[in-house]
């Protein structure tokens, strides 16, 4: 009688489960990134604002990422993997806006930054496999989320050179010494 009692419940507690997750993914839609339409920052499928998880395949059909999205914008966990499975990267997403961060198989982070409606946003940091930085970006807030600079660092961590733009174009690029001071300066004309 009381082994009966404990397959009742597992039974019971299996088929609960398995109801419960016909009944959240009836609500939530399940799709490929590839189906989904990207228009100003929003998420759609078939012409409807998308709320669910989108996966996105690799080249040879594994399962690379899972995107969490709601009302059009990514919310919630992120996850991307490897062609074997490994985590690369782990992001947590509020209304479309979230902070990034991608690894290198050996677990030193790769980047780092914010992401607001799919666009960068802000400092971005980039590193070697060794954690070092090697560069950084810095992304305007406005809609176009355009480039406002770029500075690269040698192997050693110090500033190597920088390019400043105006509306999206280079217009100075500087290159620095191994004590911080330029020593060639390049200045481009806006067209």
């Amino acid at each position: 009688m009381i082994r009966s009692s404990k397959r009742y419940k597992f039974l019971t507690l299996i088929i609960c489960s398995f109801f419960c997750q016909i009944l959240f993914y009836s609500q939530t839609g399940i799709v490929l990134v590839e189906e989904l339409e990207f228009t100003e920052g929003l998420s759609f499928y078939k012409g409807e604002m998308f709320t669910g998880i989108g996966f996105l395949k690799g080249k040879k059909g594994q399962f690379i990422a899972e995107v969490n999205y709601k009302n059009g914008k990514i919310h919630g966990k992120r996850i991307s993997y490897n062609s074997r499975g490994k985590v690369l990267s782990k992001d947590k997403f509020k209304n479309g806006t979230g902070m990034m961060k991608s690894f290198y198989s050996n677990d030193h982070i790769k980047e780092k930054g914010v992401i607001n409606n799919g666009k960068r946003q802000g400092l971005w940091s980039f590193y070697n496999q060794n954690g070092k930085l090697k560069a950084e970006e810095f992304w305007g807030e406005s809609n176009k989320a355009e480039l406002i600079w770029e500075k690269y660092y040698n192997r050693v961590g110090l500033l190597e050179s920088e390019i400043i733009y105006d509306d999206g174009v280079p217009v100075e690029e500087r290159y620095y010494d191994d004590e911080g001071n330029i020593f060639k300066l390049n200045t481009y004309e806006k067209f």
